[in-house]
């Protein structure tokens, strides 16, 4: 079995129902070739979309619907997954630990038109499965709990986290604190209180109490000390080129200056030792590359892509 595969296409207990469902050949190969494309782009996307547990915090402590589908992450999931080909997914219940995502006219059924009465999203569970787990780095199960070819509206995925995965990101230092009985003096009172709030919610204390949950919690988990690892989230350089592209107004204008914002970063890795005649060449062949380019992409997400193959 290859590890380069997607687990549906190496756990024979996973696996979807034959892409032919009765159709023709060419509708078979045709089906079977969206379906390689889709996970092409799982592939090459989830490796570049690792977030920083303070922006999985931001989304573990949002705590009703409305305030989990403001954090960055929420609609940086939802760009990504409609980006793969995996449809317009949207958050549509959740309690604490559990999420449900609905898919409407989920385009990996429509590679199954002859088949019903049967689940077959076997490629979105796989794929926010591998969301959670390798760029969250939250330990989950993942299901399909309705699907169109099975008679429903929609269909559902029901993610639920597990526990101690999730408290690991989600409570910092203060949150600790809190828990160990203590109210620290370097946050305001409103912070305490939010965070009291939160606590609360997943069931940690109660009536400012600690809670057999918490304790457990504590005992066995709060101690271990695990490094955090600091970097930008993957949104920030598509962040940082909506706001040139809004001072800016015009395209090209936008372009220019993230061009120079690129290659200034590039310039200050290269080593000390090049000579300066051999940097002006090099920064003016840059600037002609980033003059055809500009000349070239239709779009601003065309650009984007563009950018980030010359960082590589």
């Amino acid at each position: 079995m290859s590890e380069d595969l997607p687990p549906f296409m190496n756990d024979e207990s996973q696996s979807p129902p034959p892409i032919d469902g009765g159709g023709s050949f060419a509708e078979s190969m045709g089906a079977f070739g969206k379906m390689l494309k889709i996970q092409e782009k799982i592939s090459d996307q989830f490796p570049k979309s690792k977030v920083p547990w303070s922006e999985t915090r931001k989304f573990l402590k949002a705590h009703d619907i409305n305030t989990i589908k403001s954090t960055p992450l929420y609609k940086f999931h939802m760009d990504l997954f409609k980006k793969i080909g995996l449809g317009d997914m949207q958050l549509v219940s959740y309690a604490p630990m559990h999420y449900i995502f609905a898919v409407p006219n989920c385009p990996v059924c429509s590679l199954y038109p002859a088949l019903e009465n049967q689940k077959v999203c076997v490629a979105t569970s796989d794929a926010l499965h591998r969301f959670f787990t390798e760029d969250l780095e939250l330990e989950c199960t993942v299901e399909e709990i309705e699907c169109v070819k099975d008679g429903d509206k929609l269909c559902k995925f029901k993610v639920d986290l597990q526990p101690i995965s999730a408290y690991q990101i989600m409570l910092d230092s203060y949150d600790k604190r809190i828990l160990h009985g203590e109210r620290p003096s370097e946050i305001d009172e409103v912070d305490i209180q939010q965070r009291i709030e939160t606590l609360t919610v997943y069931k940690l204390i109660e009536n400012g109490k600690l809670t057999d949950i918490g304790d457990a919690y504590l005992q066995y988990a709060g101690n271990i000390e695990v490094e955090e690892k600091e970097f930008e989230p993957p949104w920030k350089k598509q962040e940082e080129l909506a706001e040139i592209a809004s001072k800016k107004k015009t395209f090209g204008a936008a372009f220019g200056e993230m061009a120079q914002k690129v290659q200034k970063e590039d310039n200050s890795q290269q080593s000390q030792s090049q000579s300066s005649d051999t940097q002006e060449k090099q920064d003016d062949k840059k600037s002609e590359e980033s003059k055809e380019e500009s000349k070239d992409t239709q779009s601003f997400a065309e650009l984007f892509e563009k950018m980030k193959k010359k960082q590589k």
